[in-house]
Protein backbone atom coordinates (compact mmCIF):
# COMPACT_ATOMS: atom_id res chain seq x y z
CA UNK A 1 0.00 0.00 0.00
CA UNK A 2 1.14 3.54 -0.65
CA UNK A 3 0.62 6.53 1.64
CA UNK A 4 -0.20 8.83 -1.26
CA UNK A 5 -0.63 8.71 -5.02
CA UNK A 6 -1.09 11.72 -7.25
CA UNK A 7 -1.85 11.99 -10.94
CA UNK A 8 -1.71 15.10 -13.12
CA UNK A 9 -2.38 15.25 -16.86
CA UNK A 10 -3.53 17.58 -19.60
CA UNK A 11 -2.96 19.02 -23.04
CA UNK A 12 -4.37 22.55 -22.74
CA UNK A 13 -7.91 21.55 -23.71
CA UNK A 14 -8.54 18.89 -21.05
CA UNK A 15 -6.75 18.46 -17.74
CA UNK A 16 -7.03 16.58 -14.48
CA UNK A 17 -5.46 16.20 -11.06
CA UNK A 18 -6.10 13.45 -8.53
CA UNK A 19 -5.06 13.22 -4.87
CA UNK A 20 -5.37 9.69 -3.48
CA UNK A 21 -4.09 9.06 0.05
CA UNK A 22 -4.39 5.73 1.82
CA UNK A 23 -7.57 4.69 3.60
CA UNK A 24 -6.86 7.16 6.42
CA UNK A 25 -7.33 10.18 4.14
CA UNK A 26 -9.88 11.61 1.74
CA UNK A 27 -9.44 11.30 -2.02
CA UNK A 28 -10.21 14.10 -4.43
CA UNK A 29 -10.15 14.49 -8.20
CA UNK A 30 -10.55 17.66 -10.28
CA UNK A 31 -11.22 17.56 -14.02
CA UNK A 32 -11.26 20.55 -16.35
CA UNK A 33 -12.32 21.16 -19.94
CA UNK A 34 -12.43 24.63 -21.43
CA UNK A 35 -13.95 26.92 -18.82
CA UNK A 36 -15.63 24.04 -16.97
CA UNK A 37 -14.13 22.48 -13.85
CA UNK A 38 -15.65 19.51 -12.04
CA UNK A 39 -14.45 18.67 -8.53
CA UNK A 40 -15.22 15.11 -7.44
CA UNK A 41 -14.71 14.43 -3.70
CA UNK A 42 -14.10 10.79 -2.89
CA UNK A 43 -12.90 9.85 -6.38
CA UNK A 44 -9.43 8.35 -6.11
CA UNK A 45 -7.10 6.21 -8.15
CA UNK A 46 -7.30 2.44 -8.42
CA UNK A 47 -4.78 0.20 -10.14
CA UNK A 48 -4.49 -3.14 -11.88
CA UNK A 49 -1.42 -4.12 -9.85
CA UNK A 50 1.47 -2.75 -7.84
CA UNK A 51 4.18 -2.80 -10.53
CA UNK A 52 5.65 0.02 -12.63
CA UNK A 53 4.03 -1.41 -15.80
CA UNK A 54 0.52 -1.54 -14.33
CA UNK A 55 -2.24 0.89 -15.22
CA UNK A 56 -3.94 3.34 -12.88
CA UNK A 57 -7.67 4.04 -13.26
CA UNK A 58 -10.12 6.83 -12.52
CA UNK A 59 -13.69 5.60 -12.81
CA UNK A 60 -16.97 7.28 -11.92
CA UNK A 61 -20.20 8.26 -13.62
CA UNK A 62 -19.14 9.99 -16.82
CA UNK A 63 -15.44 9.35 -16.13
CA UNK A 64 -13.41 6.43 -17.51
CA UNK A 65 -9.68 7.17 -17.60
CA UNK A 66 -6.60 4.97 -17.74
CA UNK A 67 -3.07 6.18 -16.91
CA UNK A 68 -0.61 3.83 -18.61
CA UNK A 69 3.16 4.15 -18.07
CA UNK A 70 5.21 5.70 -20.85
CA UNK A 71 8.56 6.44 -19.26
CA UNK A 72 10.80 4.61 -16.86
CA UNK A 73 9.77 4.63 -13.20
CA UNK A 74 12.30 6.69 -11.21
CA UNK A 75 12.78 6.16 -7.48
CA UNK A 76 13.19 9.42 -5.58
CA UNK A 77 14.07 10.33 -2.03
CA UNK A 78 14.23 13.50 0.04
CA UNK A 79 17.86 13.67 1.13
CA UNK A 80 17.29 15.26 4.54
CA UNK A 81 14.53 12.95 5.71
CA UNK A 82 14.53 9.79 3.67
CA UNK A 83 11.00 10.22 2.31
CA UNK A 84 10.82 7.66 -0.50
CA UNK A 85 8.61 7.56 -3.57
CA UNK A 86 8.57 7.24 -7.33
CA UNK A 87 7.78 9.36 -10.38
CA UNK A 88 6.70 8.15 -13.81
CA UNK A 89 5.61 9.68 -17.10
CA UNK A 90 2.28 8.28 -18.28
CA UNK A 91 -0.32 8.62 -21.01
CA UNK A 92 -3.91 9.17 -19.94
CA UNK A 93 -6.67 8.01 -22.27
CA UNK A 94 -10.44 7.63 -22.02
CA UNK A 95 -13.44 9.89 -21.65
CA UNK A 96 -14.66 12.65 -19.36
CA UNK A 97 -18.34 13.31 -20.05
CA UNK A 98 -18.40 13.67 -23.84
CA UNK A 99 -14.73 14.65 -24.11
CA UNK A 100 -12.13 12.24 -25.43
CA UNK A 101 -8.85 12.31 -23.51
CA UNK A 102 -5.45 11.34 -24.92
CA UNK A 103 -2.55 13.22 -23.36
CA UNK A 104 0.58 12.93 -21.27
CA UNK A 105 0.81 13.24 -17.52
CA UNK A 106 2.88 12.35 -14.46
CA UNK A 107 1.95 9.87 -11.76
CA UNK A 108 3.63 9.82 -8.35
CA UNK A 109 3.54 7.34 -5.48
CA UNK A 110 4.88 7.69 -1.92
CA UNK A 111 5.80 4.79 0.33
CA UNK A 112 3.46 3.61 3.07
CA UNK A 113 5.80 4.79 5.83
CA UNK A 114 5.37 8.43 4.79
CA UNK A 115 3.23 9.99 7.53
CA UNK A 116 1.15 12.65 5.80
CA UNK A 117 -0.03 14.07 9.14
CA UNK A 118 3.52 15.35 9.75
CA UNK A 119 3.22 17.99 7.06
CA UNK A 120 1.69 21.42 6.95
CA UNK A 121 1.59 21.37 3.15
CA UNK A 122 2.61 19.29 0.14
CA UNK A 123 3.34 20.68 -3.32
CA UNK A 124 3.36 18.31 -6.30
CA UNK A 125 4.73 20.08 -9.38
CA UNK A 126 4.85 18.28 -12.71
CA UNK A 127 6.01 19.21 -16.21
CA UNK A 128 5.63 17.07 -19.34
CA UNK A 129 7.07 17.64 -22.80
CA UNK A 130 5.50 15.86 -25.74
CA UNK A 131 6.28 13.11 -26.58
CA UNK A 132 8.48 11.50 -23.91
CA UNK A 133 10.05 13.75 -21.30
CA UNK A 134 8.97 15.03 -17.89
CA UNK A 135 10.12 16.77 -14.73
CA UNK A 136 8.47 15.96 -11.39
CA UNK A 137 9.06 17.52 -7.99
CA UNK A 138 7.34 17.09 -4.62
CA UNK A 139 7.98 19.42 -1.69
CA UNK A 140 6.88 18.39 1.82
CA UNK A 141 6.69 21.17 4.42
CA UNK A 142 6.76 19.85 8.01
CA UNK A 143 4.42 21.35 10.57
CA UNK A 144 5.72 24.47 12.33
CA UNK A 145 7.99 25.17 9.35
CA UNK A 146 7.25 28.67 8.09
CA UNK A 147 9.53 28.99 5.05
CA UNK A 148 10.56 26.97 2.02
CA UNK A 149 14.07 26.54 3.44
CA UNK A 150 12.63 23.83 5.70
CA UNK A 151 10.92 21.92 2.88
CA UNK A 152 11.84 18.31 2.14
CA UNK A 153 12.18 17.94 -1.64
CA UNK A 154 12.45 15.00 -3.99
CA UNK A 155 12.42 15.21 -7.79
CA UNK A 156 13.29 13.45 -11.02
CA UNK A 157 13.77 13.99 -14.72
CA UNK A 158 12.28 11.34 -17.00
CA UNK A 159 13.33 11.17 -20.63
CA UNK A 160 14.37 9.03 -23.58
CA UNK A 161 18.08 9.72 -22.99
CA UNK A 162 18.25 9.79 -19.21
CA UNK A 163 15.91 9.20 -16.29
CA UNK A 164 17.29 9.97 -12.85
CA UNK A 165 16.52 11.36 -9.44
CA UNK A 166 17.75 14.90 -8.84
CA UNK A 167 20.47 15.27 -6.24
CA UNK A 168 19.57 18.86 -5.34
CA UNK A 169 16.00 19.83 -6.37
CA UNK A 170 14.78 23.39 -5.87
CA UNK A 171 11.35 25.00 -6.19
CA UNK A 172 10.57 28.70 -6.15
CA UNK A 173 6.99 30.00 -6.17
CA UNK A 174 5.47 33.48 -6.33
CA UNK A 175 1.96 33.73 -4.91
CA UNK A 176 -0.86 36.19 -5.47
CA UNK A 177 -2.61 37.86 -2.55
CA UNK A 178 -5.28 35.15 -2.62
CA UNK A 179 -2.70 32.40 -2.09
CA UNK A 180 -2.64 30.98 -5.63
CA UNK A 181 0.69 30.48 -7.44
CA UNK A 182 1.24 33.00 -10.23
CA UNK A 183 4.76 31.95 -11.21
CA UNK A 184 7.03 29.02 -10.41
CA UNK A 185 10.52 27.79 -11.18
CA UNK A 186 11.96 24.28 -10.97
CA UNK A 187 15.70 23.65 -10.81
CA UNK A 188 17.03 20.10 -10.72
CA UNK A 189 20.76 19.55 -10.17
CA UNK A 190 22.63 16.40 -11.25
CA UNK A 191 26.25 15.25 -11.15
CA UNK A 192 28.24 15.45 -14.35
CA UNK A 193 30.88 13.06 -15.64
CA UNK A 194 33.42 14.70 -13.33
CA UNK A 195 32.62 14.37 -9.59
CA UNK A 196 33.20 18.08 -8.95
CA UNK A 197 30.91 19.18 -11.75
CA UNK A 198 27.14 19.55 -11.53
CA UNK A 199 24.61 20.75 -14.06
CA UNK A 200 20.97 21.84 -13.73
CA UNK A 201 17.75 21.21 -15.63
CA UNK A 202 15.44 24.21 -15.29
CA UNK A 203 11.86 25.12 -16.12
CA UNK A 204 9.74 28.19 -15.39
CA UNK A 205 5.99 28.37 -15.62
CA UNK A 206 2.78 30.29 -15.11
CA UNK A 207 -0.87 29.26 -14.64
CA UNK A 208 -3.23 28.92 -17.58
CA UNK A 209 -6.99 28.49 -17.72
CA UNK A 210 -9.41 27.63 -14.92
CA UNK A 211 -8.33 26.10 -11.62
CA UNK A 212 -9.89 23.97 -8.89
CA UNK A 213 -10.11 24.27 -5.11
CA UNK A 214 -11.75 21.88 -2.66
CA UNK A 215 -11.52 20.37 0.81
CA UNK A 216 -10.53 16.74 1.39
CA UNK A 217 -10.54 15.76 5.05
CA UNK A 218 -8.20 18.08 6.95
CA UNK A 219 -6.60 19.39 3.76
CA UNK A 220 -7.50 22.15 1.36
CA UNK A 221 -6.39 21.28 -2.15
CA UNK A 222 -5.62 23.62 -5.03
CA UNK A 223 -5.00 22.31 -8.56
CA UNK A 224 -3.80 24.74 -11.20
CA UNK A 225 -2.78 23.87 -14.78
CA UNK A 226 0.56 25.44 -15.74
CA UNK A 227 2.38 26.23 -18.96
CA UNK A 228 6.10 25.60 -18.59
CA UNK A 229 9.17 26.74 -20.52
CA UNK A 230 12.59 25.09 -20.71
CA UNK A 231 15.41 25.40 -23.24
CA UNK A 232 13.18 27.05 -25.82
CA UNK A 233 10.43 24.45 -25.47
CA UNK A 234 6.94 24.78 -24.03
CA UNK A 235 5.30 22.11 -21.91
CA UNK A 236 2.05 21.42 -20.08
CA UNK A 237 1.95 20.65 -16.39
CA UNK A 238 0.29 21.05 -13.03
CA UNK A 239 0.84 22.75 -9.69
CA UNK A 240 -0.98 20.81 -6.96
CA UNK A 241 -0.94 22.29 -3.45
CA UNK A 242 -2.36 20.55 -0.40
CA UNK A 243 -2.47 22.71 2.75
CA UNK A 244 -3.63 21.77 6.21
CA UNK A 245 -6.69 23.74 7.36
Amino acid sequence: MTALRTLAFGDGAVWGASWSPDSAGAALTALGSGSDVNVMPGLGLSDSGAGPADEWHLEAEGVALVAAPVGELVDVQAARDGLAGSEQLCRVTGTVASNQVDCLGVRSAWADDVELARFESIRAVSVWFDPDEAFALTAFRPRKTKHHDGDLLAAAVIGPDVSAAAEDPRLSTTYAADGWPVRAGVELWFSGEEPERQFPRRASGEPVGPRAQAVAGELELQAEPFRWHSRGRDAAGMYLLASRR
